[in-house]
């Protein structure tokens, strides 16, 4: 290798999960996951009424501040080797393509994200989960499904709505990683 060229960037993902809310307002995260408004630090809490649990401290800010990473090796000038990082557990089809319209899905016509191979550019290619955070599931917002009729016509709602930032996370992610490798 002759060089490195490493490129991160601070994002704000949007947070529609309740859960998440109310973890972060009964302190469950230590700190760690401070609320965001237009990126600003918001500390607000307010108080929500949730079916069979009562009323609840809740968090109001609108987004979480995260990372994604990218790093180039170069040899004589070429990239030889990437790696990228993601805050997350990202659906596979986010990175290698393959994203879906399926029946039941709360937002059939969502443009697709950008998908991470896509934009790689060298024979080995490296992606890490958990890359320095975790916003929970990364999911297609076209894929997204938290209403039933459920996705697939399965008989019981998906695992990875619920523990995820929200539809809109997978496209912040997507977008900042594809402007990193890009140098924008």
């Amino acid at each position: 290798m002759d060089s490195l060229v490493i490129r991160k960037a601070a994002i704000f993902a949007p947070l529609e999960n309740d859960r998440f809310r109310v973890a972060g307002a009964m302190e469950i995260f230590k700190g760690r996951k401070q609320l965001f408004t237009d990126g600003m630090l918001d500390a607000s809490v307010s108080e929500k009424a949730f079916p069979g649990s009562g009323t609840l401290k809740y968090s109001t800010g609108k987004e979480m501040q995260t990372e994604v990473n990218y790093v180039q090796f170069l040899a004589q000038g070429r990239v030889v080797a990437e790696i990228a990082t993601v805050p997350g557990e990202i659906y596979p089809e986010l990175i290698n393509g393959g994203i879906t319209r399926y029946p039941g899905a709360d937002f059939l016509d969502a443009p697709f994200e950008p998908t991470l191979r896509d934009h790689l550019k060298s024979r080995y290619q490296f992606v890490f989960g958990l890359g320095n955070d975790e916003i929970g599931y990364i999911i297609p917002k076209s894929e997204w499904d938290d209403r039933p009729p459920w996705l697939k016509n399965q008989p019981e709602r998906w695992y990875g709505e619920i523990n995820s930032a929200g539809p809109e996370a997978a496209g912040v992610v997507m977008g900042a990683l594809v402007g990193l490798i890009s140098g924008d």
